[in-house]
């Protein structure tokens, strides 16, 4: 894992501050790469769901997440293809018919620099870490794509979903964004979340009412080890939309009984993106899909 670096963090979230004494590390694992922690637990794709845009993503042998936003395209985490060779990553999914393509061409995010320098008082994630891989192969019809959302996550229940190593199974979980931060031109640019246990004591982040604790067995859920590039899903209106990539964790003080709660995650918001996110895919068409 690249750790990097203890932090004492503050932030202010309308009335309320908090402080944590932390570590980052960004979601690569040298050990085989672990799923989300809590949530619903493996499952088979199934093509009706919201997110059957998420496929796992190869780089150099290992396994992570990435999403599908046209037909020869996904969306990933930069720090895991960044200095990786086309020939070197390779997206499946375990929908139509088991598709798998390698890439042809990696487009890391040019503000993307792996470190936290700029960044606000308190803010501990890396921002713009996002890239985004054109296929060798078009994705047939029967994998759908992923809308990407151009609004706020601050307060919003957030749907996760990653491969979790596994080339067939995703894993799913929830959790409510506690904490979005800003970029240096003061745009929202990552966001924050803690895992909570079954008690308020295990609250890290935000005021220890009902509203941010637990959201029940089966659905509060955390990013771990080789969750990179998974996907931060939202509900808005009845309608599904892609709102981040997942690309890192944090670990807050334990609650006294240990265990999983007190650790916390986050990832990069698309609504900033969004133009980025438009030119690569506009230049590929103009360029004749290069």
């Amino acid at each position: 894992m690249i750790r990097l670096g203890e932090f004492t963090a503050w932030a202010t979230t309308g009335r309320v501050r908090w402080l944590a004494t932390a570590m980052l590390a960004l979601l690569i694992a040298s050990a085989p790469a672990q799923a989300l922690t809590g949530g619903a637990g493996p499952t088979d794709p199934d093509p009706r769901a919201p997110w059957a845009s998420v496929g796992s993503l190869s780089v150099q042998g290992r396994l992570f997440s990435a999403v599908l936003i046209d037909r020869q395209h996904v969306l990933t985490a930069a720090h895991v293809v960044a200095g990786a060779q086309p020939g070197q990553v390779v997206f499946r999914s375990a929908l139509g018919q088991g598709f798998q393509s390698a890439a042809t061409a990696i487009h890391v995010n040019p503000a993307y620099r792996g470190d936290t320098r700029l960044n606000e008082a308190g803010d501990p994630s890396v921002h713009d870490d996002l890239a985004i891989v054109r296929l060798a192969r078009p994705a047939p019809t029967a994998i759908p794509l992923a809308r990407l959302h151009r609004g706020d996550l601050q307060g919003h229940t957030i749907t996760l979903v990653s491969h979790g190593g596994s080339t067939t199974l995703w894993h799913v979980g929830e959790n409510q964004v506690d904490v979005v931060f800003r970029d240096f031109l003061g745009r929202p640019a990552t966001y924050l979340f803690d895992f909570d246990g079954p008690d308020l004591a295990s609250n890290r982040v935000g005021p220890a009412v009902p509203a941010n604790g637990n959201l029940g067995l089966g659905r509060e859920a955390t990013i771990d080890q080789g969750d990179s590039g998974s996907a931060a899903f939202v509900r808005i209106d009845g309608q599904w939309w892609l709102a981040g990539i997942n690309t890192f964790q944090v670990g807050f003080a334990p609650p006294p009984e240990g265990g999983p709660a007190g650790r916390g995650g986050g990832g990069v918001l698309l609504a900033p993106q969004w133009e980025w996110v438009r030119g690569v895919l506009e230049r590929a068409v103009s360029a004749g899909g290069r």
